[in-house]
């Protein structure tokens, strides 16, 4: 699994730190369909650094997160260690087709950068189904997908990444159970070394009934 996918030790912190900086525009294009209030109670899977969550979150009334890497659960708990101290937020290091939350425990649940990296699609969407309230909202945000034009040949390679269409976004949270589905696009520049435009990012938006 590459240090995208699971970012580990030292390196998996410092490229974590740097992918949050980089996923800025990222960041802010999700949050325009997160749209969090004060008084909902949001869970993040694959938060990576958490500094999208210290930043953007710090307001709402519950935070909870789960990532793949041990290393990225530690990082996100220091990184937000007065929400975690309050009891407002805790991180746990848990696989997201096998969510540790009881039912109807959300109201949003939001992925930044990292469904493309999911083995188990289907069975995480109905994780997902699973612990939200009726109402509630899944965000999914990725900035490579099948429908921006690229040759993605060597970053599924590099990343290990599995990418979708915004129709095939669509049917898989059909399938899982979701309503209301919406894909929209939008244009950003990631910078994770160098300059790199993103021509087409893509967000997808479903509600459970």
């Amino acid at each position: 699994m590459s240090q995208f996918a699971k970012p580990t030790g030292f390196f998996g912190k410092i490229l974590a730190k740097g992918m949050a900086r980089g996923h800025k525009q990222f960041y802010k294009n999700a949050l325009k369909s997160i749209n969090p209030k004060k008084d909902d109670e949001y869970l993040e899977i694959g938060f990576g650094s958490g500094i999208f969550i210290k930043k953007y979150m710090s307001h709402v009334s519950k935070i909870a997160g789960i990532d793949y890497s041990e290393d990225m659960v530690k990082l996100a708990t220091n990184i937000n260690k007065k929400l975690v101290e309050s009891g407002k937020a805790e991180f746990k290091h848990a696989n997201a087709s096998s969510l540790p939350w009881p039912d109807n425990e959300f109201t949003i649940v939001a992925m930044i950068e990292t469904f493309f990296f999911l083995n188990e699609t289907e069975k995480t969407l109905r994780e997902i189904l699973r612990v939200l309230k009726p109402g509630g909202r899944l965000i999914i945000e990725m900035g490579y997908n099948k429908d921006d034009g690229l040759d993605h040949k060597k970053h599924i390679k590099r990343f290990s990444l599995k990418l979708y269409s915004g129709e095939e976004m669509k049917k898989l949270l059909k399938n899982a159970g979701f309503s209301d589905i919406v894909t929209d696009f939008y244009k950003a520049i990631w910078i994770p070394i160098k300059g790199y435009i993103v021509p087409k990012g893509m967000v997808v938006k479903g509600i459970k009934k």
